[in-house]
């Protein structure tokens, strides 16, 4: 991220901090018996609270602009041609490391304009953010198979996947993930692994049963998935 948008954000967040702690000294100073030291960490606690909360929140707003103009009014353009995301889902990324939706959009992009090496890393952040992310180590599985060091070792990223400290959004994108982890193994060598996805997927068959479209009932999935 440029400095520009860092001395503004920083700016910003300076001015409702201060504003914010202004509010928790008051209050703090107008306990009964408490003492200098105690208001210190009182203010301490709040300014790393805030901090924190303003920076999460910031976050969210610009995923929250941005979600839209890419499933809107860019809608019918292609994923790899809105390279003018990748600023804005890097500042994304550095106020919030663990919302997970900018990852696999921003590796994507940068994959296909031919940014591999930084794609590949967006996506190991990710997963260092967000170890128990189904969703973000099926997209690190996904380019290692595509552009990294292959199915083998795209195969031991998306063994972790199956594990059960795994979290998905929702059952829709677990079936969205688990063909492409599938298609993985088979061409890894490992039908073990793909035997449980192919069980899991039966499993989700059944559960979401008429909500799926006609064509997620043949685990044909290709690309990347939408977010």
């Amino acid at each position: 991220m440029s400095p520009r948008p860092r001395a503004v954000l920083a700016a910003l967040t300076a001015a409702l901090l201060a504003m914010t702690l202004g509010g928790q000294v008051l209050t703090d100073s107008l306990a009964v018996g408490t003492s200098g030291a105690d208001t210190t960490d009182a203010v301490g606690r709040a300014a790393s609270s805030y901090f924190t909360g303003l920076r999460t929140y910031a976050a969210s707003a610009l995923w929250n602009r941005l979600d839209p103009l890419m499933h809107g009014y860019y809608g019918g353009v292609s994923l790899d041609d809105q390279r003018y995301m990748v600023s804005t889902i890097a500042l994304v990324e550095w106020l919030d490391p663990h919302l997970e939706f900018a990852y696999p959009v921003g590796s994507w992009i940068l994959t296909q304009n031919e940014r591999v090496d930084e794609g590949l890393t967006m996506a190991q952040r990710g997963v260092d953010a967000n170890p128990h992310s189904g969703a973000l180590l099926g997209n690190l599985a996904q380019l290692e198979y595509l552009y990294g060091d292959g199915a083998t070792s795209a195969a031991e990223v998306a063994e972790r996947a199956l594990g059960d400290d795994v979290e998905w959004p929702d059952a829709h994108e677990k079936h969205t993930w688990y063909p492409i982890l599938g298609d993985i193994f088979r061409q890894a060598g490992r039908d073990d692994l793909d035997a449980i996805v192919q069980a899991e997927l039966v499993r989700l068959d059944e559960e979401l049963g008429d909500e799926l479209a006609p064509e997620e009932h043949d685990h044909d999935h290709d690309g990347v998935p939408d977010h």
